[in-house]
């Protein structure tokens, strides 16, 4: 991507993302270039936020706010369930059910949306299919009977606790009461997350670069990392992309693709 001769380039980051690029007023008479964005990134799953200042010379700023959702990083508070799942309804006595998550779509740096099927243990003519929603260490669920009984809906909202079990109460459509349900320790897990302060920015026609260093406190912290993102045009994602990778100077470096799966990137 060529650059400014005023800002030497030397030498990550899934459900929409838009990049505006205005010249606006700042303060003591100076301008910035602006990109901001909210995408959804696949291989792995991520998603990124991020506002990006390009002042020109020098006081860029900005922030990103960054989840890979395939990565465990304990102590985050964004969590990911997936995979083989234990569930325990109790209505007078307990039911056992087992249920799979098949299938995880990031829809913020913290949150996401699943689905996938299950049944009863004790009569697995008793199917269902279950979708939800994670934000942070809240879910919610309903689970469809599609075997016996098919058309029954158990509709669940419940908290993640600390160790990655889940707890909460349920309501359902014979307007059974009290529902309650848990799921053991281990069933959630947290993911790799950070907020960072944008150091550097470039902006030109439709492309953006922009470089933060990873926070203290989750894994390769005090990594410099370049982002390169272009605006192919609209309507959708026709043409645009997505790249990070370590920066090796200033405001740039060499960067992998990660393609878009859902959005739209503006640039005006």
């Amino acid at each position: 991507m060529e650059v400014s001769m005023r800002k030497a380039l030397a030498p990550a980051v899934a459900a929409a993302l838009l990049l505006f690029v205005v010249m606006v007023p700042a303060l003591a008479g100076s301008t910035f270039v602006h990109a901001t964005g909210s995408v959804g990134l696949s291989a792995p799953q991520q998603y990124a936020s991020f506002n990006a200042f390009d002042y020109g010379e020098t006081g860029d700023r900005g922030t990103i706010n960054y989840t890979n959702f395939a990565f465990p990083t304990p102590g985050t508070g964004v969590w990911n369930i997936s995979g083989w799942q234990h569930l325990i309804v109790t209505l007078g006595g307990t039911y056992a059910h087992t249920l799979t998550i098949d299938r995880v779509t990031p829809t913020s740096p913290t949150s996401m949306r699943f689905r996938g099927s299950g049944a009863y243990d004790p009569d697995g003519a008793y199917t269902w299919t279950v979708k939800g929603t994670v934000s942070g260490s809240n879910i919610d669920f309903d689970i469809t009977y599609t075997g016996t009984s098919a058309g029954y809906v158990f509709s669940a909202v419940g908290t993640i606790a600390a160790d990655g079990s889940m707890s909460g109460t349920a309501t359902d459509t014979l307007l059974q009461a009290p529902l309650t349900w848990t799921a053991p320790a281990g069933s959630a897990y947290e993911v790799f997350s950070y907020t960072a302060p944008v150091t550097c920015a470039v902006v030109l026609a439709a492309d953006a670069t922009f470089v933060f260093t990873i926070p203290t406190g989750v894994p390769y912290a005090g990594t410099p990392v370049v982002v390169k993102i272009h605006d192919g045009g609209s309507p959708g994602t026709n043409g645009d992309t997505w790249a990070h990778g370590v920066a090796n100077g200033p405001c740039d470096g060499p960067v992998g693709a990660y393609p878009i799966v859902r959005g739209n990137l503006v640039v005006h």
